[in-house]
């Protein structure tokens, strides 16, 4: 096969695909409809069934029940879907929207034509940018009905495993997550950089050494450790963007009010952090902290970091939405070859498109004025 034949095959599965999403979504629906057939209702857990008879995963089939809520009250995506015209995955993003929109769902869901309409044409990407900026058009309390949702489901399970281990699993509002990752991250960081980079992690082939140094430092966090393995103290930082007029005047279409991790938050949380946090500003294109450095360094600078992940949310590959923070730093110029650690020869790269810009033969190019990325 050609590429021409190839994005043919491709678009046909994506119909394929599509209309099957569908059908296991009906199926769902009708098993919930026996559970409350007033006539002759049946014992059924529609999770269950999908497990077991749809030969899905548990999260899966959790999704699937999901993704039903949403076309319950969107019925137009379930047609669209149906069709194949639109994904799965469009119908999760239309599911987010909703959740932010909370009490305004009403005047959320009147835009719900275009947004129909927009999801049989855009990328998941675009059509989940453009389904949030939607749902903050709507929104009047600036947020803060969604971030008190978020703060009621936050939880933490343990669960004992037959040999004596123990799983947890857990979700956390977008500030607790914050400090969460923050304290971990900064005791991972200390370990790679106290010497076990050099000396490969021992741990188990199918195990991430990142996700090991991960549960080491959590439980040294437990154990009260208030100092990283370097000596330097364990701070919290919780990282915001927001801009200016948002600040000021609240949430308004294409502002900016979320963690680094890519939470929104309401506008008054921002406000209270800001009276008691360090603020550190960064205005693209100013001076105000050191953000290159030459060859003095090899690795990019804290600074540098923030200001990229102001710049990148996510890999500065185009319709990559791996997140700044898994992401590798990356010198256009390579240091072997005389690169230097400046912001305008350096970009956020996942893994995948790390390893594609180094052994994939990726050559990238950035310009230093617009940022534009070329790839050939």
């Amino acid at each position: 096969m050609n590429i021409v034949e190839l994005r043919a095959f491709m678009a046909d599965l994506r119909v394929r695909q599509a209309k099957l999403d569908a059908q296991m979504l009906e199926a769902s629906a009708r098993m919930i409809s026996l559970m409350h057939d007033p006539v002759a209702p049946t014992f059924v857990i529609p999770e269950r069934e999908l497990v077991a008879h749809g030969g899905l995963t548990s999260r899966e089939a959790r999704e699937v029940v999901s993704r039903g809520l949403v076309t319950e009250v969107a019925p137009e995506m379930a047609s669209v879907l149906a069709a194949g015209s639109t994904t799965a995955a469009h119908v999760d993003a239309l599911g987010r929207g909703l959740k932010i929109a909370g009490a305004e769902r009403e005047a959320f869901m009147a835009h719900l034509p275009e947004l129909v309409e927009a999801s049989t044409s855009m990328t998941v990407s675009e059509f989940s940018h453009l389904v949030t900026e939607t749902a903050k058009s709507v929104v009047t309390d600036d947020g803060l009905s969604t971030f008190e949702r978020q703060k009621r489901e936050t939880f933490f399970k343990m669960r004992n495993e037959a040999d004596g281990c123990l799983s947890v699993s857990g979700k956390f509002d977008p500030i607790s997550a914050s400090i969460l990752k923050s304290k971990i991250g900064r005791l991972v960081e200390s370990m790679f950089h106290s010497g076990d980079k050099e000396v490969p992690v021992d741990v188990m082939p199918w195990i991430e050494p990142n996700d090991h140094r991960q549960a080491q430092a959590l439980i040294a966090l437990v154990n009260g450790a208030s100092e990283t393995f370097s000596d330097v103290p364990v701070r919290a930082e919780i990282v915001v963007h927001v801009d200016l007029e948002t600040l000021h005047h609240g949430l308004h279409t294409g502002g900016t009010c979320r963690t680094a991790l890519g939470a929104d938050l309401p506008v008054e949380t921002v406000r209270r952090l800001a009276c008691e946090a360090e603020i550190l500003p960064v205005v693209l294109d100013g001076r105000s902290v050191p953000i290159d450095v030459g060859r003095s360094k090899r690795l990019a600078t804290v600074h540098q970091r923030r200001a990229l992940e102001a710049i990148y949310p996510t890999c500065a590959i185009p319709d990559c939405e791996v997140i700044f923070d898994h992401c590798n730093v990356h010198h256009i110029d390579y240091w072997e070859n005389g690169g230097f650690t400046d912001l305008n020869n350096m970009v956020p790269l996942c893994s995948r498109h790390h390893h594609a810009a180094h052994e994939g033969g990726w050559k990238l190019t950035l310009n230093p004025v617009t940022r534009e990325l070329t790839i050939t």
